[in-house]
């Protein structure tokens, strides 16, 4: 059901235009997801690391103050302000974390169903999409589907979008929203802007994942320079070990907090 009628005479390369973006958007969270399932857990042992040197430092540096002004070290203390520092790397392992588990457990669908769902989210982009359909911005109930559209779009959920089809011709039946004659303005403008979106996509990460993650011997030579780096920070912190015992072990006065 088409109701859009524009006046501007190069709309349909502006639509075609908003939806091979949409397209390369899809794409690159898949890739980006496919990267973390690949990648995910040696970025994450080596976050773990960095963070955990980071800690380490930190406690050094606050010992040598209390060693510098000549008092006692006072364990508590540093515990609770290295406890509030460390608070923001925290978040960042969870994330990365959640992330990973969520890469695990991506699987692939079939071609067919792809191209289904691909076929769907045109019909219905060209209804509903906010650039398109100016509409959709203005009633709530059709963002509501157009989010659950993108959802469902981005997640391959078939299902979804079989069902979010007869939804979005039920509404606007419902809203009696027939044919609209629009002008978009600064058509020429839009549709440079969304030329130049589209080359920032495919010429960068994660789109570009694609590419590494094709390449048998150079997602093992990756693998290779994780696991190096991965390396170089265990070796680091066994170093940060090392300072720490020597400063424990130089006589210097701790006070311990009591149970």
């Amino acid at each position: 059901m088409d109701i859009i009628k524009i006046k501007n005479a190069d709309y349909s390369r502006y639509e075609e235009l908003l939806l091979r973006r949409e397209q390369l958007r899809k794409e690159a969270r898949i890739n980006h997801g496919l990267y973390v399932k690949e990648f995910g857990d040696l970025h994450l042992q080596i976050f773990e690391k960095q963070v955990a040197c980071i800690r380490k430092k930190k406690l050094i540096a606050y010992y040598q103050a209390a060693i510098n002004r000549g008092g006692a070290i006072n364990q508590a203390e540093i515990d609770a302000m290295l406890q509030r520092e460390m608070e923001e790397y925290r978040k960042q392992l969870a994330a990365m974390a959640e992330e990973n588990d969520a890469a695990k457990k991506l699987s692939r669908i079939t071609d067919l169903d792809l191209l289904k769902i691909r076929r769907i989210y045109r019909r219905l982009a060209k209804q509903l999409h906010p650039d398109i359909n100016p509409k959709t911005s203005e009633i709530p109930q059709l963002m509501e589907l157009w989010n659950a559209i993108t959802t469902a779009y981005n997640c391959n959920n078939l299902a979804d979008m079989e069902e979010l089809e007869v939804m979005v011709k039920n509404a606007l039946e419902t809203l009696e929203i027939g044919s609209m004659e629009i002008e978009i303005p600064d058509l020429d403008a839009k549709i440079e802007a969304v030329e130049a979106e589209i080359e920032q996509i495919i010429s960068t990460d994660p789109y570009q994942y694609k590419f590494l993650l094709a390449d048998y011997e150079a997602v093992e030579e990756k693998k290779k320079a994780l696991e190096e780096q991965k390396k170089s920070y265990t070796d680091y912190e066994k170093q940060l070990d090392e300072v720490i015992e020597g400063i424990l072990k130089s006589g210097v006065r701790i006070i311990w907090k009591m149970n």
